[in-house]
């Protein structure tokens, strides 16, 4: 795909392409087995385009799975310290977000003390570029088309045990290539490219996302009403 005009699957113009990740390499520890990685077509804008998103995206990740996963904390320990270290900045605005909070379980037992983070608007437009950008290139490596400039894309933050309890039976197969670090199922209407998708991080962190043309998108929503 290098140095070819071909349809960009994120902006969708016809442009000089080159090979984009799904997901970011950035996610992954520096000495993780990589198995069959997803590469998309992009313009060197979109490629190039998304590097300060998803740097902030990878920060959310690993604040809520570090706990969780070593890969995480491997993570932790390695490429974010170092991106902190050239960028102190980074540093001060993800600690600012962060605030100790009691926890308790459901029937009220005091767990002791958790990280809460504090998530601002603009923090989730940059979260949801970053997955704007995997879905549509997920969509791409599925359907083998790019996604049509008249879809709407919404994504919803789940909790990992109760989302995939609901979600798993309406969805195909998973893809488990990479599972410790990233894991997606998704599926489709009958005769349409409307879909459901759900992205797993790090074992932890769990998207639902709608892909869904306006017209779709409009339906659904009169019917949540």
């Amino acid at each position: 795909m290098s140095k070819k005009i071909k349809q960009c699957v994120f902006c969708g113009e016809k442009k000089i392409v080159t090979r984009d990740h799904v997901i970011s390499r950035g996610l992954f520890p520096e000495k993780y087995e990589k198995t069959n990685l997803i590469i998309v077509p992009s313009c060197e804008d979109c490629n190039s385009g998304f590097s300060s998103d998803e740097e902030y995206f990878r920060l959310f990740l690993n604040n809520l799975s570090m706990e969780h996963s070593k890969e995480s904390e491997e993570i932790f320990n390695t490429k974010i310290k170092r991106s902190i270290e050239r960028r102190p900045q980074i540093g001060h605005k993800v600690k600012n977000k962060m605030e100790l909070v009691d926890y308790f379980t459901k029937n009220g037992i005091y767990l002791g003390k958790k990280t809460k983070i504090n998530i601002s608007d603009n923090d989730w437009d940059r979260y949801h570029n970053v997955l704007d950008k995997y879905i549509k290139g997920l969509f791409y490596h599925e359907f083998k088309i790019p996604m049509s400039a008249d879809y709407k894309i919404e994504h919803v933050l789940g909790n990992k045990d109760e989302y995939l309890q609901k979600i798993t039976k309406e969805v195909n197969k998973w893809n488990l290539d990479n599972k410790e670090i990233f894991a997606y199922a998704h599926n489709s209407l009958s005769d349409s490219y409307d879909s459901i998708w759900v992205t797993v991080y790090y074992n932890t962190i769990v998207f639902i996302s709608f892909a869904l043309t306006k017209e779709k998108y409009d339906e659904m929503d009169a019917i949540n009403k």
